[in-house]
């Protein structure tokens, strides 16, 4: 239990920081945030709809001031875990959690390439009840992992994706926002350029990529993944470099290995492909 805050010095301590995230500590006490991102973080909302919280264990990648991963404990979230590997950024993260007395754990240390061997500690079984032998299923996988504004923003999307899923139940959820072209039924992913020289998409040496709706929907069914087609959402941003450009939001649930194609079984459950996974095939 931390000191109380009185409401002028949570505003006078909201003043001195930089916000990304718009969180409501107490009513009418909200930190500034970038409203031009509101739309983009109403249409994620709608799609989470398709998702169901209450009791679940949660991972959020990207945490940054932790907004995500606050309200999915809101939401009913048995475990909430907030990762990052920008550690300046828990800072915002901390205090923003003294204020709400919350319980969400930071990783702020946990790279999104390297899920599997970041959590170990947590995703590893107790053992308490005798498990079956071969283990067909890790009982402390997440449920749900939240993959928000940053799939693009990654030099290598897909590994993410694998990483994702190795830590995911199968039949549990992915919930992934991004930056994406609307305008095209082919399966493309364009380069933002060389460092330095990253202005093909945005002027943005942090952009790596902006794929297109097809491959976004093809990358997730190559890392055992199915878009639930009812949950996609998308906002139209305009024309960058002749593509019509925007943001999507989706839900896919993460398949076990009995749904895939058999003829893919050895090359989707490849261990360097996907770290961590297990074959499930039952």
């Amino acid at each position: 239990m931390g000191r109380f805050w009185t409401d002028q010095e949570i505003l006078d301590e909201i003043n001195k920081r930089r916000w990304y995230h718009k969180i409501e500590l107490r009513p009418g006490i909200v930190t500034p945030g970038i409203t031009l991102l509101e739309n983009i973080w109403n249409m994620t909302r709608q799609s989470r709809e398709y998702i169901p919280y209450s009791g679940k264990r949660v991972l959020d990648l990207a945490s940054f001031d932790g907004m995500w991963a606050f309200e999915a404990e809101q939401r009913g979230a048995s475990l909430v875990v907030a990762t990052d590997c920008m550690q300046p950024l828990y800072l915002n993260f901390e205090f923003c959690k003294n204020i709400l007395q919350s319980k969400v754990l930071p990783l702020y240390n946990t790279s999104p390439y390297k899920l599997w061997e970041g959590l170990q500690v947590l995703l590893m079984d107790d053992f308490i009840e005798p498990l079956p032998f071969p283990q067909q299923i890790r009982h402390n996988q997440f449920d749900v992992v939240q993959h928000l504004g940053l799939l693009y923003h990654l030099r290598d999307p897909m590994w993410t994706l694998s990483q994702c899923r190795s830590v995911i139940k199968p039949g549990g959820h992915l919930l992934l926002e991004t930056a994406c072209i609307l305008d095209t039924n082919q399966s493309i992913m364009v380069y933002n350029g060389a460092p330095g020289q990253m202005n093909r998409i945005y002027k943005d040496d942090t952009t790596w990529w902006l794929p297109s709706v097809l491959c976004i929907e093809e990358m997730l069914r190559g890392t055992l993944f199915e878009v639930i087609p009812e949950s996609v959402r998308t906002i139209p941003s305009g024309k960058i470099n002749n593509y019509d450009a925007g943001r999507i939001s989706l839900v896919a649930r993460a398949i076990p290995g009995s749904e895939i194609d058999q003829n893919c079984h050895a090359e989707l459950l490849r261990i360097f492909r996907n770290p961590g996974i297990i074959p499930d095939y039952l």
